[in-house]
């Protein structure tokens, strides 16, 4: 399971703190405790991380916490940061960066490329395991934002910032926070930025730090160089790129990750994660993504590859006890 640490979580349950009250309760309902929120070198798996948002968004119904918090986000105290501020120029700050964020986020990726010949810092998750958690993507990018200006020490404002996922009811609140047009439905998250944006010179460079720096961290990886991720972990990324769309046989699964069927059923049965409840655990967490928006159950039933709205509407009910029309009913957020 993709790991993170836990800084980003305690700034997330600090502005949730100042907006409604003690994180406590919610930090437990995401299987978070206490000593690891006092311990700052522990870490979490990225779903904990995801569930908090999600939830905090719920309990504020208020979709914009996310982005909030992300402008929110301050110095942090990481390998990837301090090489960042140790930059000539932006967009060296984002190469190098990005290089060594993976020591304290294993799932997320930047990669600054070009996009209808601009460059595009695009935000990606390695995995695909939070990619349908449409309110923690939200965070990290608004997160990175301010993590840009911060660096830069300019508050320049971005040319766009697009979405895979379709924001619907809040973007103009988004758009405001963000200070530049949102895209929805893109084929890819991320920012839009200009070359002379990229080009903002940072104040805190410095050449020889950053040599240190950098074999200091090319060290660390090397020593954290490590094996494949978990098979679970594979499997679900194997469903998550293939929804919405055709869900591969388990002969394709078995394929992708190098095994056969026999030895794929028998290790996720081992690592207690079977095959069939990852499978549904996609399917469930895209169904409840999907339910917040304004798809049909029909819609929603042809997107997670269901014979019809029927054994969709079966098979919602087995994972939460309610059907997706009373699931749809009890979520205030957008």
């Amino acid at each position: 399971m993709p790991e993170v640490s836990i800084q980003r979580l305690r700034l997330l349950a600090s502005v949730f703190e100042k907006e409604y009250g003690p994180a406590g309760p919610l930090l437990r309902a995401c299987g978070i405790s206490t000593a690891k929120m006092s311990d700052p070198t522990s870490r979490i798996a990225i779903r904990q991380e995801a569930e908090f948002v999600k939830k905090a968004c719920e309990i504020l119904n208020d979709p914009l916490f996310a982005a909030r918090a992300g402008l929110d986000n301050r110095d942090a105290i990481t390998l990837a940061a301090y090489v960042a501020k140790s930059c000539e120029t932006l967009e060296q700050a984002i190469q190098y960066a990005s290089k060594y964020l993976r020591l304290s986020d294993t799932d997320t990726q930047l990669e600054v490329i070009k996009r209808d010949g601009q460059p595009f810092c695009v935000l990606r998750s390695r995995s695909g395991t939070t990619e349908a958690e449409h309110r923690h993507r939200e965070f990290l990018l608004f997160a990175l934002l301010a993590r840009l200006r911060r660096i830069s020490g300019a508050a320049f404002a971005a040319k766009g910032m697009a979405f895979k996922h379709n924001i619907r009811a809040h973007r103009a609140g988004m758009e405001k926070l963000a200070g530049c047009p949102v895209l929805i439905d893109q084929p890819e998250s991320g920012l839009m930025l200009t070359q002379s944006t990229l080009n903002l010179p940072i104040s805190t460079a410095d050449p020889e730090l950053r040599a240190f720096l950098l074999q200091y961290g090319d060290n660390v990886a090397d020593n954290r160089a490590s094996a494949n991720p978990p098979l679970a972990d594979q499997v679900e990324a194997v469903f998550q790129q293939s929804l919405p769309g055709r869900l591969p046989t388990a002969e394709q699964v078995a394929q992708r990750v190098g095994l056969s069927r026999r030895s794929l059923t028998r290790k996720l049965t081992l690592s207690g994660r079977p095959y069939r409840t990852i499978r549904d655990d996609v399917r469930r967490t895209l169904a409840q993504t999907w339910l917040r928006d304004t798809h049909t159950l029909a819609e929603i039933a042809f997107l997670l590859d269901y014979a019809d709205q029927a054994a969709f509407t079966t098979a919602f009910k087995r994972w939460t006890g309610m059907t997706p029309n009373a699931y749809r009913s009890s979520v205030s957020v957008e």
